[in-house]
């Protein structure tokens, strides 16, 4: 996600290096295997595309891949202090390998399905435990809170709308994977410099992927989302959370669940690299040394088309049009359930049921480390010593004194 306009440039995420996937920062130099090429369509992606606003497409035929999804109430995984979720889905369809025409059909019908962008937000803080002689640095998670945002990507909140989707293939300018092991750009092409030849649509690319002799090819649908800010969603959450007194780390990101469809031909090898236990097996064995050079030269991919989900939508005389509210409206929407569920230190999903029926609350939770009794006095006492027990603290710790006067919670310790 991010502030992009509908022509958002379209860029392939590095692959991470395992039997399921090949980097392309590698310096080898292959050209595309392209035999039998059928002669250059004249019409425009433009005009192949125009389905998308009436969609006719058949979309029993193609049977949707299955998603990875994870239950983010129960599943926690990080991968550098981000969270990891389940981008990628994969298909196996021998058709695919040699009808370009299927392809194409079953490219526009994956494009339909709208990619289910998060905002995940995390607080922590470091505690110092004592293990025997050695003291050590823990990370506790003071709360995590997954919200989901596909509905905001379709008009009027209709589950099925999907008439303002763009479905188009690559710029011969930019850099991608066209059937090859490295990024490249179209021949005769340098950056953003055009010589006149017009790109190839989405039913030539099927036509090239289906021509290719190689026997390992991936074919990547990326479901993108765009005119989404961001910089403004994580500044003001950020400072929302900060409201509550919050002392420890904090980190907004936008992860995107199944914004990639990678099509892989029916091989018995690509079967092989999409089965988990071999993996593992190839893992712990350690045959991926010998086994991963081999899908790097062998496999050619093609990272051509994407489908456009506008968050957002800005004309040429910088005029923006929002598919259903702006990030502005989002967050006055849901801000007091955002920060009630901070106090909270909840941790999961918070779906927008669940989040109207916090913000339904005649008030705010009391702030973690305090003690409320209803009574002025007492709870005047009460703060009075916390404060004390904090400065204690941090003298003994060695912090700086002004830090212990300071109230808060989620400090590290």
């Amino acid at each position: 996600m991010g502030a992009a306009t509908r022509n958002a440039e379209y860029r392939d995420d590095p692959d991470a290096v395992s039997l399921h996937t090949t980097p392309d920062d590698y310096s080898y130099d292959d050209a595309p295997e392209i035999a039998g090429l059928p002669p250059s369509y004249a019409d425009s992606e433009g005009d192949s595309v125009a389905s998308t606003a009436a969609p006719t497409v058949a979309l029993i035929r193609h049977v949707p891949p299955p998603s990875g999804r994870r239950d983010h109430n129960t599943v926690v995984e990080r991968s550098g202090g981000k969270p990891k979720v389940c981008e990628t889905q994969r298909v196996v369809d021998p058709r695919y390998d040699v009808d370009p025409g299927y392809l194409e059909e079953g490219i526009r019908s994956f494009a339909f399905q709208a990619p289910s962008p998060l905002v995940y937000i995390i607080g922590t803080h470091h505690e110092t435990v004592k293990k025997g002689d050695k003291k050590e640095k823990q990370e506790v998670m003071d709360f995590r809170i997954v919200v989901h945002l596909q509905q905001y990507l379709r008009r009027d909140f209709q589950p099925q709308d999907s008439w303002h989707m763009n479905l188009v293939t690559v710029e011969n300018g930019e850099k991608t994977h066209r059937g090859t092991i490295l990024k490249k750009r179209a021949p005769g092409f340098k950056q953003d410099i055009e010589v006149g030849a017009q790109k190839p649509s989405l039913a030539e690319w099927c036509h090239r992927y289906c021509a290719s002799t190689s026997m390992l090819r991936i074919f990547r649908l990326r479901r993108v989302v765009t005119g989404f800010n961001e910089d403004l969603v994580k500044n003001r959450l950020e400072g929302l959370i900060r409201s509550t007194n919050y002392r420890g780390h904090i980190s907004v990101t936008f992860p995107v669940e199944d914004k990639n469809v990678d099509i892989f031909t029916a091989g018995r090898i690509n079967q092989w690299r999409l089965n988990k236990y071999i993996c593992w097996a190839f893992y712990l064995t350690f045959l991926w040394i010998f086994s991963w050079p081999f899908l790097f030269f062998a496999t050619k991919r093609y990272g051509v088309v994407k489908a456009e989900w506008p968050f957002s939508i800005t004309d040429a005389h910088g005029n923006k049009t929002y598919t259903t509210v702006s990030e502005e409206q989002w967050y006055e929407k849901w801000h007091v359930a955002i920060r009630r569920l901070v106090l909270d230190r909840f941790q999961g999903e918070a779906t927008e049921p669940m989040m109207s029926g916090v913000i339904d609350r005649p008030a705010d939770p009391p702030m973690p480390g305090t003690v409320t009794t209803g009574h002025a006095g007492a709870d005047s006492a009460i703060g009075f010593l916390t404060q004390g027990l904090q400065v204690a603290s941090a003298i003994s710790r060695g912090d700086n004194l002004s830090r212990g006067l300071q109230a808060g919670w989620g400090y590290d310790s």
